[in-house]
């Protein structure tokens, strides 16, 4: 697709592969899927509470290693390790992959995740100790893809060279280019929405009816605080919650609180441009009565971005079938960018 602007990159891909064979699965089982000495790693490394870095896959664990490292930040729960799993295993074994946590001895800090630039500066920190030298290639998964913005431009201003910021369908709320909805392409876009969130066959098949009604209560009770003039997940006295928008039954009170205190630092966060290149991976189904827009959004806030679309829900993209397609593309930009700044 040829480009709109030179200066500004507006090719929108859309990735999918079919779900993996049997071959195929017992291929990934061997070398990338989470083998029993990463998986015991990751339940001791969840109980060190202390620690920010995690190593997800076979390859990281080695210390000596020369291989590429990526490290991506947690989505809106703080933990680093289910979400990525199975990106993790697929990046293996030419890629060690780093999740970034919130470390849960912090987590009871009311002072830890009450801003986007404070929580950066504490995993800015900790990347610079793990890693003293070289360049850091960073992502994030959904909020975790605001987190890493911050963290992005944190480590640029220590000096340190940040490759392409992998930005797995999460944007910035507070960026002045999202559309309206009094503006008539809002609608356009919303009823297109609508039509792709019923046709797509594995959300249906894996919805209950009690799910999909809560779903369409939800985001009906979205587009109503919206017409009061609120943000999505904005209460009527102030503030911002994120239950209704995820299930946080199952989490402890203190982890809750984090939860919501980093809910409402993301919608307090106003971000700058950013100079550096972005590939941000979007999720073709949008929820149903609410648009992300985070091509659109990231398009704006970063010139170098590059939007590729990935076939699958926000959740879905992250698991099989539509992993495979995130990882492969996620594989050869990491591959790239290190082969272009090793050493000679």
């Amino acid at each position: 697709m040829p480009e709109a602007d030179s200066k500004r990159p507006q090719s929108r891909l859309r990735l999918w592969l079919p779900a993996p064979t049997a071959a195929t699965s017992m291929s990934v089982g061997r070398e990338g899927a989470a083998p029993t000495n990463t998986l015991a790693l990751f339940a001791m490394t969840s109980r060190n509470a202390e620690r920010a870095i995690l190593p997800l896959n076979n390859c990281a664990l080695d210390a000596d290693s020369q291989l590429p490292s990526f490290y991506c930040v947690h989505s809106a729960s703080g933990v680093a390790g289910t979400d990525f799993l199975d990106l993790a295993a697929r990046l293996e074994p030419s890629i060690r992959f780093f999740g970034i946590q919130a470390p849960p001895k912090q987590m009871p800090d009311a002072e830890f995740g009450k801003s986007v630039e404070s929580i950066a500066d504490y995993y800015a920190a900790a990347l610079v100790d793990f890693q003293p030298t070289g360049p850091f290639l960073l992502g994030g998964y959904c909020v975790g893809a605001v987190i890493a913005l911050a963290v992005a431009n944190n480590l640029r201003a220590r000096g340190r060279k940040v490759g392409p910021l992998i930005a797995i369908d999460g944007v910035p709320e507070n960026s002045g280019s999202a559309l309206t909805r009094l503006q008539p392409r809002y609608w356009l876009e919303l009823i297109r929405n609508v039509y792709g969130w019923f046709n797509h066959g594995d959300l249906m098949r894996s919805r209950t009816l009690d799910s999909l009604l809560w779903s369409i209560s939800n985001n009906a009770s979205a587009i109503a605080k919206g017409a009061l003039g609120l943000k999505r997940g904005q209460k009527m006295g102030g503030g911002y919650t994120i239950e209704g928008i995820m299930d946080v039954s199952r989490y402890q009170p203190a982890h809750k609180s984090f939860i919501d205190r980093l809910f409402n630092a993301l919608f307090a966060y106003v971000p700058a441009s950013y100079s550096g290149d972005v590939v941000v991976y979007e999720a073709a189904v949008k929820p149903l009565l609410y648009l992300p827009q985070i091509g659109r959004i990231w398009r704006k806030l970063a010139p170098k971005s590059e939007v590729v679309e990935i076939v699958g829900t926000h959740i879905s993209m992250m698991h099989e079938p539509y992993i495979d397609a995130l990882a492969g593309d996620i594989r050869r930009r990491i591959s790239e960018f290190f082969t272009k700044n090793s050493p000679r």
